[in-house]
């Protein structure tokens, strides 16, 4: 797929509220999930975000520091509950990261970390 399809299909699952792909997140990311889990253990992030794009369907992994799983819309959910307002302005930052990374046939794959915001 060309980068700007790639781009196109994250920005309809994760703008615009296209459904995901239950079948692709089970055999492709939950696949690798235990290996997502390690991950973000050895990195110290507070959360790790995971997407793959395959025949314009969109699936998305959250897992998040205590270790729960969150799938396609659920995982949606989770991460706009983290960033909140800044959701739109951090999904712009990453996308062309995760663009990217799945042009080159990987799982497009951020760890998240929070940082405190500075005393008023």
């Amino acid at each position: 797929m060309s980068k700007k399809t790639l781009r196109a299909a994250l920005e309809q699952a994760l703008l615009h509220g296209a459904a995901m792909s239950a079948a692709l997140c089970t055999d492709v990311l939950m696949d690798a999930a235990d290996e997502l889990q390690a991950s973000l253990r050895e990195d110290g992030d507070d959360a790790l975000i995971a997407l793959v794009v395959e025949d314009h369907e969109v699936a998305m992994l959250l897992i998040d520091k205590a270790s729960v799983r969150y799938q396609n819309e659920a995982a949606l959910e989770q991460l706009q509950q983290m960033w909140r307002q800044h959701y739109a302005a951090n999904l712009q930052t990453v996308l062309p990261l995760f663009v990217d990374d799945l042009h080159q046939g990987m799982l497009a794959v951020a760890g998240v970390q929070w940082v405190p915001a500075p005393p008023a």
